[in-house]
């Protein structure tokens, strides 16, 4: 019972691998292969074909370009070698390879086929050389792409039928292999290429001419020294680069077949003074040279595009002539254009009186143009080059911008209010203008205030001068700075009064404590700096924007620790619009410093925790505030009589900034 099992478990087994096998047979038999490429670089084509199959696919330096290539089924090698023949393409398969190039050498019983598609002159060399085994030199070859399909023929006909596709090239043997050579010139033939220009004047003075493939520039160039005419008396542009394929007629003179060229590519020629001008034929219109005398050509051409729009214009090397294609209303406006723009111009020196010639460049006036103006020599004027009626018209807007800078000046007064834990004294009294009523008030004696720059009774009031006399005297406030600055009016004034501290960088030893000196040094700098901008309207208001800042150094200590000196500083900015002769006030610039005295008996105090019962210390804490006076003038007037009878000096400040900016007559201001 048992074998009987065994049995049919051996037979049931058997039929399962039966099974198996038959269908990895048909899954292998239905293996298909699905690829849709659509304008793709060939090698990229050739990169996933090459994945999919398992194949080993390689493209050589000729394969380049792009294809499509679409296959859907099981034939692959059939529909491979459609595509290749499609991008015009070969393989050569080996065992493990194959290589696809535009290249392929055959070789049966000696004879050779050679098939070669848009590849260059000089890798089609390269690959025989390689194919035959021999060394081929070669002068320089013809530039291009070109397609070879050679079949039968020997090693040396091979060659020859290359050279003969050259045109111009001939084959020389030589002991090391081959060489290709250009063909020394026959009368009247030259090469160009791939193709040749043959052009002769006959017995008749008819010119023969027969070219192929070659460039109407060097085709000319070859009518004129074959005619006996300069190459200098050509003109023509240099983007004309176009080809004559074929040409092979004879003309009955050298205009004719000059003509008959330039018709073949679109072209027509003109003759002024001996000169031939090639240039584009147009229907309709013609072509007319035009001679400036006072005016560079490109700039008048730069009018007539403005003027016409889409003439085709060419300037010649003298750089006053060109060459216009129009038609004769066209040129008749031309001819207009010219008489009033070419005119002569002449050069005047303008005399600038409170400005300098690089802020007038900048800031032209309207109408003026920057191309007519240049520096002189000095640095008071700019030469102008125009016509007599520009330059007056400049003189009559130059009233307009050279105008003086307006001048400002700022009585400045800087006062230090220092008060410490002994001194309580208060700062804080009231500042204002004198009124009316001061004068009847008590006498008071005025000493350092009186010698003060800032007349400060007048500005502030002679309770705030009494003020100012005691705290001077009580020495609770010290004159830091009085002067007076001036300035122009949109330009920065700054004042300055510091004090600079130098130090040398140092740095301490981590294993001794002791500093090390880097022989670097330091500076800090500490005490006021202010920066003043001051613009005046047109209604003699002053705004000052005013910024401040004081800076102050605390005690040395880089000698024990290494560290720089500690700073403290405050900063200001502020913007104040007011009158001429309006003070200006501004504090807070406060600063507070602890000091520590320490008295003590000499060498006993110096002991180790028993010196602390033979000294004493002292810390004071000070508190210090900058308050800085400023009065704005505007420079000019305050000292002049008054225009009106009887204004008032505001009046007249206001008179005077309307004078000072108001338009010339028939302008305007500009921004």
């Amino acid at each position: 019972m048992k074998t009987l099992w065994q049995k049919f478990l051996c037979v049931l087994l058997l039929l399962v691998m039966t099974c198996i096998c038959f269908g990895a047979e048909k899954k292998s038999d239905a293996v298909g292969y699905s690829w849709d490429f659509s304008d793709c670089e060939i090698k990229d084509i050739l990169y996933v074909v090459s994945l999919d199959t398992g194949l080993s696919i390689v493209g050589d330096d000729t394969v380049s370009g792009r294809a499509d290539f679409r296959f859907n089924g099981k034939d692959f090698e059939t529909a491979f070698d459609a595509f290749l023949n499609a991008a015009r393409l070969y393989v050569f398969k080996e065992d493990e390879v194959w290589t696809v190039s535009r290249f392929r050498l055959m070789e049966l019983n000696g004879f050779y086929s050679l098939d070669a598609c848009d590849l260059s002159a000089e890798q089609i060399v390269e690959k025989m050389s390689m194919a035959l085994g021999k060394v081929i030199t070669y002068e320089v070859l013809p530039l291009g792409n070109m397609s070879l399909h050679f079949k039968g023929l020997s090693e040396k006909e091979l060659l020859d039928s290359f050279c003969l596709r050259l045109n111009g090239f001939e084959l020389e043997t030589r002991e090391i292999g081959f060489h290709l050579a250009k063909k020394s010139n026959v009368s009247g033939e030259r090469s160009f290429g791939y193709g040749y220009i043959d052009i002769r004047v006959l017995e008749n003075g008819s010119v023969l001419v027969d070219v192929k493939d070659s460039k109407i520039s060097d085709i000319l160039e070859v009518l004129f020294d074959c005619n006996g005419k300069p190459k200098k008396n050509l003109f023509m542009p240099v983007n004309f680069d176009s080809r004559i394929y074929r040409a092979d007629f004879i003309g009955k003179d050298f205009d004719s077949a000059l003509e008959k060229l330039c018709l073949q590519n679109g072209l027509g020629f003109f003759v002024d003074d001996g000169i031939y001008y090639v240039v584009s034929e147009v229907a309709a219109k013609n072509w007319y040279k035009i001679c400036l005398e006072f005016t560079a050509a490109e700039k008048f051409v730069s009018v007539l595009n403005r003027r016409f729009g889409g003439l085709n214009c060419i300037v010649l090397p003298d750089e006053m002539s060109f060459l216009v294609c129009a038609s004769n209303r066209e040129y008749d406006e031309i001819l207009v254009l010219k008489d009033e723009v070419d005119v002569k111009t002449n050069t005047y020196l303008v005399e600038l009186k409170y400005i300098r010639p690089e802020e007038f460049v900048k800031y032209l006036p309207p109408g003026v143009d920057k191309g007519s103006l240049f520096f002189a020599d000095n640095n008071s004027g700019v030469y102008f080059k125009g016509t007599e009626a520009s330059y007056l018209s400049l003189c009559e807007q130059l009233e307009i911008c050279d105008r003086p800078a307006v001048r400002l000046s700022y009585d400045l007064l800087i006062l230090q209010y220092d008060e410490s834990q002994e001194n309580n004294w208060n700062p804080n009294f009231s500042a204002r203008q004198i009124a009316l009523g001061d004068k009847n008030e008590f006498g008071v004696k005025l000493g350092s205030v009186l010698n003060l720059n800032l007349n400060v009774v007048s500005a502030f009031g002679l309770d705030f001068a009494a003020q100012l006399q005691t705290s001077i005297e009580e020495n609770k406030t010290s004159v830091f700075a009085d002067t007076t600055i001036h300035g122009v009016a949109g330009k920065q004034i700054n004042f300055q009064n510091t004090n600079t501290y130098r130090y040398r960088d140092n740095n301490l030893d981590p294993g001794t404590g002791k500093p090390i000196y880097s022989g670097i040094t330091k500076e800090i700098v500490s005490g006021l700096k202010l920066e003043v901008t001051g613009f005046v309207s047109g209604d003699g208001m002053i705004t000052s924007t005013v910024t401040a800042s004081v800076t102050r150094q605390g005690m040395d200590t880089s000698a024990s620790t290494g560290n720089p000196p500690p700073t403290s500083e405050k900063f200001v900015t502020t913007e104040v619009c007011g009158k001429s002769g309006e003070p200006i006030v501004i504090s807070g610039l406060i600063q507070n410093s602890d000091s520590v005295s320490e008295n003590g008996i000499p060498f006993i105090s110096k002991i180790p925790y028993l010196g602390y019962l033979f000294k004493s210390k002292e810390k004071t804490r000070e508190n210090s505030q900058m308050v800085i006076y400023l009065i704005p003038h505007i420079d000019g007037y305050e000292e002049a009589s008054f225009a009106i009878a009887g204004a008032t000096e505001e009046e007249f400040a206001i008179d005077y900034c309307k004078r000072l900016f108001e338009p010339a007559p028939g302008g305007s201001l500009n921004e």
